[in-house]
């Protein structure tokens, strides 16, 4: 089970049901709104050492599909913080931006989640590109 917390209170009390994936989010910020690097910090602080086997994950935050240099930045930072897996939206509906994107998340270097944005629909040859790209599974 994922849950989505936005602090240290709502993590821990999260992590003491035993969930499997803490997600860190700012739902006020949008479906992917990103929280604080130094709220990210903070919460991996208290809920790392009480539960050093739970998978965490953080979203960069909603950034344009055309911001390549500004999504790496955001992902260098949301990963350099500690979470195991960083989340990334991509434009489901495919094109251009969608396939660009998904070719650079491919190639950093970090552990991505892409999360296709489904508000327009799924384009099926860009969601077989991402199952054959070096995702975590």
């Amino acid at each position: 089970m994922l849950v989505s917390v936005r602090d240290v209170d709502e993590a821990l009390h999260a992590a003491g049901f035993g969930v499997d994936y803490l997600d860190l989010k700012e739902p006020a910020a949008g479906a992917l709104g990103g929280l604080d690097i130094a709220q990210i910090r903070d919460i991996l602080a208290v809920v790392r050492p009480r539960h050093p086997r739970l998978m965490i994950s953080a979203t960069i935050g909603d950034l344009p599909a055309t911001e390549l240099t500004a999504i790496e930045h955001a992902i260098r930072e949301v990963a350099d913080a500690g979470v195991d897996l960083v989340k990334v939206g991509v434009p489901g509906q495919g094109g251009a931006a969608a396939d660009a994107l998904l070719g650079r998340l491919a190639l950093c270097g970090r552990p991505i989640v892409p999360v296709l944005i489904a508000d327009d629909g799924i384009d099926e040859g860009l969601f077989a590109t991402a199952c054959t790209l070096p995702f975590p599974r």
